[in-house]
């Protein structure tokens, strides 16, 4: 049985990787990280195609959308 968790366990130069990423993330100043984050989600969400509902321009539904993302 204890073979089975030595080989399930992660490599030692996994969990040192894993450590290092933890130290690094908890070190950076919250509103630092939450700044990337965003940019991270704006650049990903900028590929995404966009189709505006039936019945309402392209640049009609941008509005609407960014006065929704405002209200809330």
């Amino acid at each position: 049985m204890l073979e089975a968790i030595a080989e399930a366990a992660p490599s030692t130069g996994t969990l040192a990787l894993v450590v290092l990423a933890f130290l690094a993330g908890a070190t950076s100043p919250t509103y630092y990280a939450q700044e990337r984050l965003r940019g991270f989600g704006r650049a990903v969400s900028s590929r995404l195609p966009y189709e505006p509902p039936p019945g309402m321009e392209e640049q009609e539904a941008m509005e609407a959308a960014n006065q929704q993302a405002e209200g809330d």
